[in-house]
């Protein structure tokens, strides 16, 4: 419906651009728009869409405000928490500190043990015809058989 709506307000607007009707055409079409603009549904129809499109705005005015608080909160907890040395693994921790704490071997009698490729991706994983590591979403663009899977 959106298509058809768009198709003839785009073949009506370049009608009236590219029309070689004259002056009197042109007025006559701009009269006849206006006519059609200020008729009730079409002015309901309008006020209908501002309110839903206000509305959408104050809810995303709101959103990204609460993501900036957020945001600032997290910020100075980690760079107060990093500048009293408490927790390395807070959020906000350089990504150095704890790739070289990943990187440390367990300590004696440690319950923990290190899981190899635990940290992120192989390089031969992002390599064409390479197999999907775990956790991987199937590749969905292979051809030859219906819904794209080999």
């Amino acid at each position: 419906m959106k298509g058809k709506i768009a198709f003839v307000l785009g073949a009506g607007v370049g009608y009236v651009l590219g029309s070689r009707a004259g002056r009197e055409r042109y007025e006559q079409i701009k009269r006849s728009a206006e006519k059609l603009w200020n008729t009730e549904p079409v002015q309901r129809g309008a006020g209908a869409l501002r309110g839903a499109a206000q509305g959408k705005v104050d809810d995303l005015k709101d959103t990204v405000i609460r993501a900036g608080k957020d945001a600032f909160t997290a910020f100075t907890r980690a760079t107060s928490e990093s500048r009293s040395g408490s927790a390395s693994d807070a959020p906000g921790a350089s990504a150095d500190r704890r790739a070289r704490r990943a990187a440390e071997p367990p300590a004696e009698g440690s319950p923990v043990t290190p899981v190899s490729g635990a940290t992120g991706t192989s390089a031969a994983a992002s390599e064409p015809g390479s197999k999907p590591g775990p956790g991987s979403k199937p590749d969905r663009k292979r051809s030859g058989t219906p819904g794209g899977t080999a």
